[in-house]
């Protein structure tokens, strides 16, 4: 790979780009982790899955209301379509370093989602698998494609974020915290400037077994 100077504007771009996709993919597997759960005849706490995410809400939430508020609803920036929508501007803002056929998998998550609004809730989340079959595309089409190593590094930092932020909100072990981390932790040789070493270190430290949810 070889190694050029990336603008902050760019940077900033790269690292939205890889939080969004990240955002969206995990939301997904925790949806369909709930779904199935409904589907099995348990109770589901749809409340506490909104406000791990926000907005956090009062009173119960039907299966119907809670797949509108997070998987449609733009005006929800937890929702499914608020992060492919926010990968997708970000990915188009970034043409000089995306290819066509990268960028058509976000597009195709997003315009496939748009098709769904009219399934029912049920059927809607049945078929969300494709979504998470184009972003695994899409993140393989990345690594495929980005030639640049600070490009790729800034685009998996922002992901890695995402999913340490993620798995701590839905209270995942210390096993899987740290394992994210650690893969944080790699990049911090390939580009300097995304990162505050200082604070890294520090959270590093605090980043102790006992102190995370088993």
């Amino acid at each position: 790979m070889k190694t050029t100077a990336i603008s902050t504007g760019k940077a900033n771009r790269l690292f939205w780009l890889g939080r969004y996709a990240e955002r969206a993919y995990l939301s997904l597997h925790f949806l369909r982790r709930y779904f199935d759960l409904y589907l099995d005849g348990n109770e589901v706490d749809f409340k506490t899955y909104a406000n791990n995410l926000g907005p956090k809400l009062d009173g119960k939430l039907s299966f119907e209301e809670f797949s509108k508020l997070y998987i449609f609803d733009t005006h929800n920036p937890s929702s499914i379509m608020s992060s492919l929508k926010g990968a997708n501007d970000n990915a188009i803002l970034l043409r000089e370093v995306i290819s066509t056929e990268t960028l058509a998998y976000i597009q195709l998550s997003v315009c496939y989602l748009e098709k769904l609004k009219e399934a029912r809730a049920d059927q809607a989340v049945n078929l969300l698998q494709r979504i998470t079959d184009y972003l695994l595309a899409f993140f393989g089409s990345i690594d495929e494609k980005f030639f640049n190593d600070k490009t790729l590094s800034i685009v998996r930092y922002g992901r890695f974020i995402e999913s340490m932020d993620m798995h701590m909100r839905f209270g995942y072990g210390f096993n899987v915290i740290r394992e994210v981390f650690d893969s944080l932790l790699q990049l911090k040789n390939l580009e300097n400037r995304v990162f505050d070493s200082y604070r890294l270190d520090n959270f590093d430290f605090m980043l102790n077994e006992s102190d995370i949810k088993q």
